[in-house]
């Protein structure tokens, strides 16, 4: 047994305000008026809906209900809507039939004025009309609630169908007769839009036009959410035409890979075929012509796609302009469907063989006329005949073209259809094809850009696509460029969240037979693991000490990426010691690469040489300024700084973090890296933040999150948004993403929450003077961390949080047990004392403030305030929140300044932070110091904070200035 789905049994109309108007033409036959409607829009905007929705109250009304629809091709039954209108017509009480007044106008209609009466001309038309009026006005007389008569498809209307409406305009019934005409004016005759035009003009016809749709109109139509996403497009590539929109809406369920042509849907094609019904084999073989071409074409390319005569075209396009099937452009000589789901649908049912024909016709056409590229790779791509140099050479161009007009899914498309004949050709020829610049066929430079922009717009899905496309031809088939084609790809992947993917390449890649040379080898393992960290996970520590082994001796790229790997999980592990031991040789190796990962000559490439001042206006450039990287190192090199940088952050290395963050972000940007804004510009957030350098702190979290969003990294968005928080909060304003939490709900922030994440929301809370909240976020229910316990570089400041946090929200030791807060001061000064890390053990020294200050001690709680500064720096988020406490406790730190201390002098450095300070201010690199005083780089950064903190000053700018005055 087999059932019929009805989609909408009781006919509804989205167009309400129409409906009323047409509605208040029933009070008229109520009120035994005549009235006449005219209905006039394109097709498939809702005229016949409309219609049938203004019956239904019609009938509800108690007026009477007569349908008639004019039809094409039917001139010889004269009257015919209104003999189809009328055919069922039974009066009250009417045993007799053929004695009705219905059956005496049918009777009349059959006639055409003219077979006894014609010869009198215009009176025998008088006398014709007359008595029809008198036989309607008699029908009428049995409908006491009046009567609607409806005429849709007005537009194919016969003659005499005609002359009666005229008749009924201009001599109205004097009983309920209410006329509604609906037509196509583009396809209605000039006598008929004539009629109705001097109607409306002298107020005897309503006109009721349908407008395009909203986008509230168009979810009615499709019976989804106002709001829903993506609702305003589909509104807008519909044109707000109600059966457009439901084509397009079952399309969307099903999408199609790049720009192939839409699946004809039911009612679309139903729709097409009552229009191509009357057209003869020729013009169907016309329309089919332009429906190959595409959105534009004209009377010559239509011609010689469908291989017919010029002059037989021009009149068929002209009879297909007639019915509105096709418009002008606007453009000479150039016409276009009346929308582009007409023409997809005819190319769907077109013979496939016969089109790939035309299409190999439209090619020769177009290229004759020097067509752009982009109009030529859709008939490339279906010709189905084997490409050659030049159609390589077109799909290359519009693909760029289309990344110009940013259009990266159509850039991405061309560039497959390029790379399958690039695989066809070789395959044909069994041979490599000659290599051009940027890689194979010219084909390699052309992938990366696209996959950038790919990458950019978060589209991963067809990265992944366009991934297993590149590395299937013969533009990455074997040797040394394989190994780095498939490395970018999987780096890039990993970006964008597709971590496994990333893996199997990589894997694949290694195990691949010849395999990759021992030294790409080696590189390849290395990023096999930077790529779990791209994607946000945390290598093996086992593994990446192992692997920190097998690179020795493997080229200063793997070597200085296996180093950074390791000191990156030995800082996340707690393991200082080991995590100053790789660093700093990484740092070593990385800052004497140039762009393309080769020693420099100069061996300065400004990572923490240039980056004491945190990158102040002063301060250098970062990096030397960048040459052409079209090659694949930049992208390692960038990737390899990133990993360095977010280390560095960890370690409190902040101005070698900046420095190396900042050439990174310089790369990235020139190479066009999108895959690693996100990071970077949250690494530069961060480390800014730490700095103290609020204002930029917020420039490069917004950035970030901008980036993020669009690349689809929420992991990125989320600490972009805890950084801003926490630096509007520290300038003392507000920002929305810092809402305060409500104690036993779930955190109002959106952004996914991480333990970093949570101290930083913590601290904006608490700057903002909300302990309450802070307490909230880290410990809702007063029984363990909200979110999992930091790391344990990280621990000593979450513990610090916690006591704070309760602290400021219970002052009372009934809240917040005192034992508790102790107790999470001595896990701090224990996470502190494991990390050996000064920030941390500023940290410590806060949390044993805050447990003496429970404790009513506030002259002690003030000196470990005051010390913690001496470690925090004076600048610092957390060194400002100590020295505000030590202010309110009546204390001030030393060597911090505020409004009532005495200005800095040199006597409160020591004499080793007077040396640093003395080469510092003659304007001498961080690597000179270290040479001059024999120390390494890591310690003079050191002492630069430390001094900054006791002078007061934010850039080697003012130290230079400072020491200057004190000579």
């Amino acid at each position: 047994m087999t059932t019929t789905a009805v989609e909408n049994p009781s006919p509804v109309t989205v167009r309400t305000a129409e409906l009323a108007c047409l509605e208040k033409l029933l009070d008229a036959a109520e009120a035994r008026r005549s009235a006449v409607a005219e209905i006039a829009s394109d097709p498939g905007t809702g005229k016949s809906r409309l219609l049938t929705a203004l019956a239904r109250l019609a009938e509800r009304r108690g007026v009477r209900v007569l349908r008639g629809r004019c039809a094409e091709g039917a001139p010889a039954l004269a009257h015919g809507p209104v003999v189809q209108a009328f055919s069922a017509w039974r009066g009250q009480g009417e045993d007799d039939p053929a004695t009705s007044p219905a059956d005496a106008l049918l009777a009349l209609l059959a006639r055409t004025p003219g077979e006894e009466d014609h010869r009198a001309a215009a009176a025998g038309h008088c006398a014709y009309h007359e008595e029809a009026r008198r036989l309607l006005a008699a029908c009428l007389a049995d409908a006491p609630g009046g009567v609607l008569l409806i005429l849709d498809d007005y537009h194919w209307a016969d003659p005499g169908t005609a002359g009666l409406l005229d008749t009924l305009i201009h001599q109205p019934l004097p009983a309920g007769l209410v006329v509604a005409v609906a037509h196509r004016p583009r396809q209605t005759p000039a006598g008929l839009r004539a009629l109705l035009q001097e109607g409306v003009e002298q107020g005897l016809v309503h006109l009721v036009q349908l407008p395009a749709l909203d986008p509230e109109q168009s979810a009615a139509v499709l019976r989804t959410d106002p709001g829903a996403p993506g609702l305003a497009r589909l509104t807008e590539r519909a044109g707000g035409v109600p059966l457009y929109l439901l084509a397009l809406a079952e399309e969307e369920r099903e999408p199609l890979a790049g720009a192939r042509p839409a699946t004809a849907t039911g009612r679309l094609a139903v729709h097409l075929h009552t229009e191509l019904e009357p057209l003869d084999e020729t013009a169907l073989t016309v329309v089919r012509a332009a429906a190959v071409l595409g959105d534009t074409f004209t009377v010559d390319t239509v011609a010689e796609v469908a291989a017919a005569d010029r002059s037989r075209t021009c009149a068929v396009l002209g009879e297909l302009r007639r019915r509105d099937l096709v418009r002008p452009t606007g453009e000479p000589d150039r016409l276009t469907f009346r929308h582009p789901l007409l023409r997809q649908a005819l190319y769907a049912t077109t013979d496939a063989c016969w089109r790939a024909g035309a299409h190999v016709r439209a090619l020769a056409a177009l290229r004759a006329l020097g067509a752009p590229a982009l109009e030529l790779a859709p008939h490339i791509e279906r010709a189905g005949a084997a490409a050659g140099e030049a159609d390589r050479r077109d799909l290359g161009t519009a693909a760029r073209i289309a990344l110009h007009l940013g259009r990266p899914a159509a850039a991405a498309h061309w560039l497959t259809v390029a790379l399958r004949i690039d695989r066809a050709v070789a395959r044909a020829t069994d041979a490599r094809p000659a290599r051009g610049r940027g890689g194979a066929s010219g084909t390699e430079e052309l992938w990366r850009e696209v996959v950038r922009h790919l990458a950019a717009a978060g589209d991963a899905e067809r990265v992944a696509r366009l991934v297993r496309e590149i590395l299937a031809g013969p533009a990455a088939r074997t040797g040394p460029e394989r190994s780095d084609t498939v490395a970018y790809l999987a780096s890039v992947l990993a970006a964008l969240g597709r971590d496994e993917e990333a893996q199997t390449l990589l894997a694949a890649e290694l195990a691949a037979e010849p395999g990759p040379a021992p030294k790409a080898a080696s590189l390849l393992q290395v990023r096999r693991q930077v790529a779990k960290v791209l994607a946000g996970q945390i290598p093996a520590r086992a593994d990446v000490e192992r692997l920190t082994r097998l690179t020795a001796g493997a080229g200063p790229l793997a070597e200085s990426g296996a180093l950074a790997l390791s000191g990156l999980c030995a800082v996340l592990a707690g393991d200082t010691c080991a995590a100053d031991r790789s660093l700093t040789a990484a740092g070593h190796l990385l800052d004497g690469l140039d762009e393309y990962g080769e020693p420099d000559p100069a061996g300065d490439f400004g990572g923490p040489a240039v980056t004491g001042d945190f990158g102040g206006p002063d301060a250098p450039a970062a990096g030397p300024a960048l040459r052409d990287t079209a090659g694949t190192a930049g992208e390692p090199l960038s990737t390899l700084l990133l990993l360095l940088s977010w280390a560095e952050a960890l370690m409190g290395w902040y101005g070698p973090a900046h420095g190396h963050a900042e050439r990174a972000l310089a790369s990235a940007r020139a190479r066009g890296d999108a895959h690693l804004l996100p990071p970077l510009l949250d690494t530069l957030g961060y480390v800014h933040y730490q700095s103290g350098r609020m204002a930029d702190a917020l420039l490069a979290a917004a950035e970030c999150r901008e980036v993020a969003a669009a690349a689809g990294r929420d992991d990125h968005v989320g600490l972009s948004d805890a950084i801003t928080a926490a630096a509007w909060a520290q300038l003392g304003r507000g920002n929305p993403a810092a809402r305060r939490p409500r104690p036993g709900t779930e955190d109002p922030l959106k952004s996914p929450r991480t333990p970093l994440n949570s101290l930083l929301q913590a601290e904006a809370y608490l700057a903002a003077g909300d302990g309450e909240a802070a307490l909230a976020l880290l410990m809702p229910r007063r029984e363990a961390w909200r979110v999992s316990e930091p790391v344990a570089v990280l621990a000593a400041r979450g513990y610090e949080l916690l006591a704070a946090a309760a602290v400021a929200a219970d002052p009372d030791p009934a809240g917040v047990p005192t034992a508790l807060i102790e107790e999470w001061a001595v896990h701090s000064a224990e996470a502190a004392a494991a990390v050996g890390i000064a920030e941390q053990s500023g940290h410590a020294l806060m949390a044993r403030g805050h447990a003496l200050l429970r404790r009513r001690q506030g002259a002690e709680a003030a000196q470990a305030y005051a010390e913690a500064v001496e470690l925090l720096g004076a600048d610092s988020p957390a060194g400002t929140r100590a020295r505000e406490l030590a202010r309110d406790l009546g204390g001030y730190p030393r060597g911090a300044r505020g409004p009532d201390a005495p200005e800095p002098t040199l006597g409160e450095l020591t004499v080793r932070e007077r040396e640093v300070a003395a080469l510092a201010g003659e304007g001498r690199r961080t690597k000179d110091i270290a040479l001059r005083l024999a120390v390494s780089p890591r310690t003079v950064d050191a002492h630069i904070t430390r001094i900054y903190s006791k002078l007061g000053v934010n850039s080697r700018a003012e130290l230079a200035r400072l020491m200057a005055l004190s000579d």
